[in-house]
């Protein structure tokens, strides 16, 4: 499984490998991905001209593994038990939703395996009294990468820094190793992310990522958020151990629950955080960093809280045939909701009636990868990349004045706001795009485009429509046509639908 938005960091990536900066469209200073360091590995194959989206499922699958690795390790600290730790791992890797992301061409499996790696190191120090000043020194450079890896990881920092502190200071070590090992956890996470803060600063003019304009300063709803968890429990049937965890929280407090309360902690830290920006429209993908918590929390649950040895073997096949569950039915169940499965992630690609990524190929092709021809999308994933055409991102991941200024049109997470038409006709775009709107080279339309046709354009009203304005339609495969409509005229697109004798249709006003 590949998604369309993996596309967004390769473009970046690729522009980077060759030499333009980390920029979306060259000589445009705006930061749309959100994993600079994934953004920075994903630059290595492409340098080479390697298959970024087959360098991206080797990559993912490591970290997946290094993931269940280290949730084990985890376990085996709280539990001191190989089979329950093996338990926990079996539960979280047939996780249809944790499993799936290993392959979607995200940072999301790197920045899990990042979160859980910090915990056991954090929790082996505590244990095992290893606050060598090694273990210090790795500590702070893994939450360093959490944080290059995605901003957000700020969460586990605020969570993981404040008890190491605590324990450290606790240890019976003379004052000036204790103020050393302090050093050398606070001094390389201080030196590298405030260096990346600083280059952020000087290239970009800004330390957020253009997408939390997007997401975060423009309108969300925390009803979609607490919808976005409930669903989640609900479609791998968790609830239950919702309940089981208000019930085991009197019992808690005990020295040796130290690792499950600092589980929870992150957990509910980053739930509060997912519910606050309105979840995210991609199934469940917000979720995934904390999984191995949840599970250990779930396995702790299951067979330490309960003692009976019948309803534990009842809420391990709960765990299991919920996933089953998910993987059966939630494909089906999203056609009515504002989350989007797996399947129709992956269909935005691949499927006929889709197909983004032939899209992509196709106006490259056409236009001959020529910069001076501009796009608008919402899909602004894979036909951006492959076309290599200069592009406006209409919902504003990628654009600095869409993101803060673009009309508001929901509170769907990344969704909110929209490029107005006036603003694409600001920016010269020769073809629009927008949402790809395919018809089958069979249809026996009658050909006629009006205004209420360019409703899909972002066109309101006629008077925004220039009068040389027209729609060409471009065949994508044997099967279908893309409608596109033609604003800004230029010669190189001109030349092009002569030289493919594309289509070419007045606007009937």
């Amino acid at each position: 499984f590949i998604q369309d938005d993996a596309f967004i960091t390769f473009r970046y990536a690729y522009n980077f490998a060759k030499g333009n900066g980390l920029v979306w469209n060259e000589g445009e200073m705006v930061q749309g991905y959100t994993s600079f360091l994934w953004t920075l590995v994903m630059s290595i194959p492409l340098y080479f001209d390697i298959d970024p989206i087959t360098f991206s499922y080797v990559l993912g699958m490591v970290f997946f593994i290094f993931s269940l690795i280290f949730t084990y390790k985890v376990s085996l600290l709280i539990f001191n038990s190989r089979n329950i730790s093996l338990l926990t791992i079996i539960l979280l890797g047939t996780n249809y939703t944790f499993s799936s992301y290993a392959t979607s061409g995200f940072g999301t499996q790197l920045q899990a395996c990042l979160f859980v790696t910090s915990l056991y190191l954090l929790l082996r120090s505590i244990y095992r009294k290893d606050w060598k000043n090694r273990t210090m020194v790795m500590l702070s450079l893994l939450l360093s990468c959490a944080m290059l890896t995605q901003l957000d990881s700020a969460l586990l920092i605020i969570v993981i820094f404040p008890f190491a502190l605590f324990f450290l200071q606790k240890e019976m070590i003379t004052t000036p190793k204790k103020l050393i090992k302090m050093l050398l956890l606070i001094l390389p996470f201080t030196i590298f992310v405030g260096s990346w803060f600083i280059w952020k600063l000087s290239y970009y003019g800004d330390i957020l990522p253009n997408t939390f304009y997007v997401k975060v300063s423009s309108p969300t709803s925390i009803k979609l958020g607490v919808f976005y968890f409930y669903l989640f429990l609900f479609s791998y049937w968790l609830i239950p151990f919702l309940f089981l965890g208000l019930i085991a929280l009197k019992g808690l407090l005990k020295k040796e629950n130290l690792a499950i309360v600092i589980s929870l902690i992150l957990i509910v830290v980053w739930s509060l955080y997912v519910i606050k920006v309105g979840g995210d429209f991609l199934e469940f993908r917000f979720i995934v960093p904390i999984l191995p918590l949840v599970f250990i929390v779930i396995t702790w649950l299951t067979l330490s809280f309960i003692q009976q040895k019948e309803i534990q073997i009842v809420l391990i096949a709960l765990v299991l045939l919920g996933s089953l569950h998910h993987t059966i039915t939630f494909a089906v169940l999203t056609n009515k909701l504002e989350i989007e499965s797996i399947k129709q992630l992956y269909g935005h690609l691949k499927n006929s009636n889709e197909n983004w990524a032939e899209i992509g190929r196709v106006f490259g092709k056409i236009f001959d990868y020529n910069p001076n021809v501009t796009i608008a999308v919402t899909a602004a994933g894979a036909i951006p990349f492959y076309s290599r055409l200069k592009t406006i991102d209409m919902l504003g991941l990628n654009d600095r004045w869409v993101a803060k200024y673009g009309d508001v049109i929901g509170t769907r997470p990344g969704h909110q706001r929209r490029a107005p038409f006036s603003y694409l006709l600001e920016r010269k775009v020769n073809i629009v795009i927008a949402h790809p709107w395919l018809i089958r080279n069979d249809s026996n339309s009658e050909k006629k485009y009006t205004i209420e046709h360019l409703e899909t354009f972002g066109v309101k009203n006629e008077d925004e429509v220039p009068p040389h304005a027209s729609i060409i339609e471009i065949p994508i495969d044997q099967n279908y046509r893309l409608v596109t409509l033609y604003l800004t005229r230029s010669p190189i697109v001109d030349e092009a639908i002569q030289r493919y004798c594309l289509d070419e249709y007045p606007i009937l006003r």
